[in-house]
């Protein structure tokens, strides 16, 4: 399912991470309003959502919960999509979430008052594996997935606001950034390893989209 939105804004002014929290809906509330900024921070933002979801008593967690977590805690951030992209999967139960995923879109690994965290797969794709963290309280929240180069992308949602980073695997700089802020058109910027900007890719491709162009 695709994450929606709600009633606050990320701010695009915030350049680091801190979390302090002491549930998951306050977790994921202050996650999905801050703008991730590197890997580490998306790290950062990945086990803690995950830490308090298992810790959570009042969060219902499927056995499914316990094939993730237990990736997880192996194969860190980006060594867990290299293992959910694999198929047919060497774990008879990692294959059995990832198959329910690819046949359903979408296969649900805890909730509370509604889903929580969710195992995607919009196309139904071995190669289309993503991990969203749901609020339970908002209309919001984050999805972390990786591109066939294997570097990690980070979309967050809440109200009609938008935010979509892209970092490189093996520097972790920042390689795209997508803004959107009060449902308006969406704004593109295209950065090299280096932290630069290529001039001709953003000129085409980046900024806000013309009319008639896509």
């Amino acid at each position: 399912m695709k994450i929606n939105a709600s009633n606050n804004v990320i701010s695009p002014n915030t350049n680091s991470y801190h979390p302090q929290f002491t549930s998951y809906s306050e977790a994921i509330t202050k996650s999905m309003r801050t703008p991730v900024t590197s890997i580490k921070n998306a790290e950062d933002v990945f086990q803690k959502l995950i830490t308090e979801i298992n810790n959570d008593e009042t969060v219902q967690k499927s056995n499914f919960f316990n094939t993730l977590n237990r990736l997880y805690k192996h194969n860190g951030l980006k060594g867990l999509f290299k293992e959910l992209k694999q198929s047919p999967h060497r774990d008879s139960y990692t294959e059995c979430m990832l198959q329910y995923a690819r046949e359903n879109n979408v296969v649900n690994l805890a909730k509370k008052d509604d889903e929580v965290l969710d195992i995607i797969s919009y196309s139904g794709s071995s190669d289309d594996m993503r991990v969203g963290f749901l609020s339970d309280k908002e209309k919001g929240g984050i999805e972390f997935y990786t591109d066939k180069k294997g570097d990690l992308f980070v979309e967050q949602t809440y109200d009609r606001n938008f935010l979509n980073r892209g970092f490189y695997s093996d520097t972790g700089s920042k390689k795209i950034e997508i803004e959107s802020y009060a449902g308006g058109t969406p704004n593109r910027t295209y950065y090299n390893k280096d932290g630069s900007k290529p001039f001709f890719k953003n000129l085409f491709l980046g900024g806000i989209p013309t009319k008639g162009m896509s």
